[in-house]
C-alpha cells in the first residue's frame, strides 16, 4: 500500500498501520469535512472570515454602543455632520462586567487562531491525500460523488474496511447519537437552538468519545464516577450560561440583526418565509446520513413543503390582508406619482411631524410586499397527494401526517414554521439554556445508562445499534421503523444493496 503524504518519499503500511492511520474516525471526519468544504483553501478562508466576522461583531457593537451619541441621532432636525454624532474616544469605556466579556473574547480568538495554525497543518496533510493519493484536485471536488472518493480510496488500498457503509458509519458515529436523542425524546426538549446544540454535543457527545473520537471506556463500562463527572460538567456549564447570557444574548441579538437586516429590508416578505427548524432537521434525519445528503433533500422539500402549507390559508387574514393592500397600495399610488411630478416633495412634503413623504414611501411598500405575500391563492387540492410528494424527498415523515384533516397538521408546522416565529423562538429558547441544562444535569444518570444500553459491540467496534445496518450479529431484535427509513435512504444515496 502506497501512501504519497511526503511528496519526498513513500510511505508502506502494513495493514495495523493502515488501520491505525487512515481508518480512525477523526481522519475520516477531516476527509468528509476536507469534501464538503470544496478543498484546502476555501476551509482555511472560512475559518478566517469567521474569526473576522466575530470580531468585528464585537468591536462594531462596542462602538455603537459606546461611540454614538443615540440622543442626538434620533433628534437631528438641521444639517449634521458624521463626526460630531460619534467620539471615539469613549470605545473603551468599558466597565467590569464588559472588560471581563472583551477579555474572555481576546482569549477565544487567540484560541482560534492557534487552531487556524493546526487546521493549517492538518488540511495540508489531507490535501495531500486527495491531491497525491487519490488523484483528486481541490477543483474537481464539487463535481465528484462522495461514493467516488470512496471508490478511489479502496482502489489504492485493497482493505475490505473501504466500503461506503462503514465509512460513513464512521463519519456520522457522533451524530447517531444525536439523532437517537432527539427522535427518542431523551432530554425531553420541545425546541432546541444552535447554541443548545453546542452544549448537548459538548457536554454529552464529547464525553462519550476521546479527541480521537474513540469510545470512552469509562462511558462502555458505566462508571458512576464518570456519570458523576458529566453531571457536574453539565452543571458547571449551566451556570456559566447563565452568567453570560446578558453577553450571549446580545451577541445573538446583533448576529441576527445583521444577517437577516439586509434580507428582510430588500424582501421584506422573507419574514413570512417558512422553513425547517433545528429540531425538525435532526428529527427527519436519517442514521448514517451524512451532511451533504440531508442538506440536499431539506433544500428538495421546500417546493412540496410551500406547496402543501399554501393549501391551508387563514381565510379571514387572508380578506383582512386583501383590504389592508388595497388601502395602502392606493396611497402608495398617488405618493409615488406625485413624487413624479415634482420630486421634491419626496424630502420635502412632511406628511407627519419629521416623516417626509419618501419614508412614507418605503414603509408601505414594505407592508405591501408582506401582505402580499401572505396572500395564498390557492387551487383546491389534496393535501395527503401533497404530502406523499414530500415524503419522497423525507421519507422519515410520520404517517400521522398524511392524514387529510387539517388538524393533523399541527406535528407539521411545529417543524415547518415561519422564519419570523424561529427567530423569536431562538431568542426565547436561547434565555432557557441555562434551565434546561440544569434539568439535563438532574437526569444525567438516565441519559448516560440509556445511551450505554444502545451501544453495542460489533465487529466493526462498539456502535449504535440503531445505526447497524449489517453485521454478524442478529438484527432483527433491534430493528425499529426509523432505521428502516434510514437503511432505505442509505441504498437511494449509494445504489448499493443491504439487507438487515
Amino acid at each position: 500500500m502506497n501512501s504519497l503524504f511526503n511528496s519526498e518519499e513513500s510511505l508502506n503500511l502494513s495493514l495495523e498501520e493502515f488501520q491505525e492511520s487512515y481508518l480512525k474516525r477523526a481522519f475520516l471526519t477531516k476527509v468528509y469535512f476536507y469534501y464538503i468544504n470544496d478543498g484546502f483553501n476555501n476551509i482555511i478562508l472560512k475559518e478566517l472570515m469567521h474569526i473576522f466576522t466575530s470580531s468585528f461583531l464585537i468591536f462594531y457593537t462596542i462602538f455603537l454602543y459606546n461611540c454614538v451619541d443615540w440622543n442626538l441621532m434620533f433628534t437631528i432636525g438641521d444639517k449634521t455632520k458624521l463626526k460630531d454624532l460619534i467620539d471615539l474616544s469613549n470605545y473603551f469605556k468599558l466597565n467590569i462586567f464588559n472588560w471581563g466579556l472583551f477579555l474572555i473574547f481576546i482569549f477565544i480568538t487567540v484560541c482560534k487562531i492557534i487552531g487556524l495554525v493546526n487546521s493549517f497543518k492538518e488540511y495540508t496533510f489531507i490535501k495531500r491525500f486527495y491531491n497525491d493519493t487519490l488523484k483528486i484536485n481541490d477543483n474537481e471536488l464539487n463535481l465528484t460523488k462522495w461514493k467516488t472518493i470512496i471508490s478511489k480510496f479502496k482502489e489504492e488500498y485493497d482493505n475490505n474496511d473501504i466500503n461506503i457503509y462503514y465509512i460513513n458509519h464512521k463519519i456520522a458515529c457522533k451524530d447517531n447519537y444525536l439523532i437517537t436523542i432527539m427522535n427518542k425524546n431523551v432530554l425531553k426538549l420541545s425546541y432546541i437552538t444552535t447554541i443548545m446544540e453546542w452544549n448537548i454535543v459538548f457536554c454529552i457527545l464529547n464525553s462519550i468519545f476521546d479527541k480521537d473520537i474513540k469510545y470512552n471506556k469509562k462511558f462502555l463500562n458505566n462508571d458512576k464516577v464518570f456519570i458523576q463527572g458529566i453531571k457536574s460538567k453539565i452543571t458547571f456549564i449551566a451556570i456559566l450560561n447563565f452568567i453570560f447570557m446578558p453577553f450571549i444574548f446580545m451577541y445573538i441579538l446583533f448576529y441576527y440583526l445583521f444577517k437577516y437586516g439586509e434580507k428582510f429590508y430588500s424582501n421584506p416578505s422573507y419574514i413570512i418565509t417558512r422553513n425547517w427548524t433545528l429540531m425538525a432537521r435532526w428529527k427527519l434525519r436519517n442514521y448514517n446520513e451524512l451532511y451533504h445528503e440531508y442538506n440536499n433533500k431539506f433544500i428538495m422539500s421546500q417546493t412540496p413543503c410551500n406547496d402543501y402549507s399554501n393549501l391551508f390559508p387563514n381565510r379571514i387574514l387572508t380578506t383582512i390582508n386583501k383590504f389592508l393592500m388595497f388601502i395602502l397600495s392606493s396611497v402608495f399610488v398617488v405618493l409615488v406619482f406625485i413624487s413624479i411630478v415634482n420630486e421634491r416633495i419626496l424630502t420635502n412634503l412632511y406628511i407627519i411631524q419629521n416623516k417626509p413623504t419618501i419614508w412614507f414611501i418605503g414603509i408601505i411598500g414594505s407592508i405591501i410586499a408582506i401582505l402580499k405575500k401572505n396572500i395564498k391563492e390557492t387551487i383546491p387540492d389534496y393535501p395527503k397527494e401533497k404530502m406523499e410528494t414530500l415524503k419522497e424527498h423525507i421519507n422519515c415523515i410520520p404517517d400521522q401526517w398524511l392524514e387529510n384533516t387539517q388538524n393533523k397538521n399541527k406535528d407539521f408546522f411545529n417543524y415547518y414554521q415561519l422564519q419570523c416565529l424561529i427567530l423569536l423562538k431562538d431568542f426565547y429558547y436561547t434565555l432557557m439554556i441555562p434551565f434546561e441544562l440544569y434539568k439535563m444535569a438532574l437526569n444525567t444518570k438516565n441519559i448516560m445508562i440509556y445511551l450505554n444500553s444502545i451501544t453495542i459491540n460489533t465487529s466493526y467496534g462498539h456502535t449504535n445499534k440503531y445505526a447497524l445496518f449489517y453485521d454478524d450479529i442478529n438484527t432483527s431484535e433491534i430493528v425499529d421503523e426509523k432505521k428502516q427509513y434510514s437503511l432505505e435512504t442509505f441504498k437511494r444515496n449509494n445504489d448499493i444493496n443491504i439487507s438487515v
